[in-house]
């Protein structure tokens, strides 16, 4: 999903409340799921139900698993939880502010740029 929504993904990066209506991370990942099913029902791309984002993304911030989700996973670790402890009804019951989510934000793109370039060079 990520790399087929790259595109748009950069376009959202620049305003995210613009295409989401909110700033977080999680609204981007609902916009994007829904462009990403409509590429699938459009016969667009492939449906990919292994998508290697999720378990990268565990693998790169320290997480034993990635069954959290992407976007659970960024923001516990942007907000300053220990993978290697984290308890994520903690997480869920925390008031995040603002500058977090900015912050989780701004860590998801830096990792799609890492994740792109590694899938790029893994597929040449």
């Amino acid at each position: 999903m990520i790399i087929e929504c790259y595109q748009l993904l950069k376009e959202i990066e620049k305003r995210p409340a613009m295409w989401t209506g909110e700033v977080n991370l999680k609204s981007i990942k609902i916009f994007v799921s829904g462009y990403y099913l409509a590429l699938i029902n459009h016969k667009i791309v492939p449906e990919n139900i292994n998508e290697p984002f999720f378990d990268w993304i565990a693998n790169k911030l320290g997480y034993f698993e990635s069954t959290a989700g992407w976007v659970n996973m960024i923001l516990a670790y942007s907000v300053g939880f220990e993978p290697e402890s984290i308890i994520w009804e903690e997480l869920f019951d925390c008031n995040v502010t603002k500058e977090q989510h900015l912050k989780s934000i701004q860590l998801f793109y830096e990792l799609v740029e890492q994740f792109k370039t590694e899938f790029e060079t893994n597929s040449n």
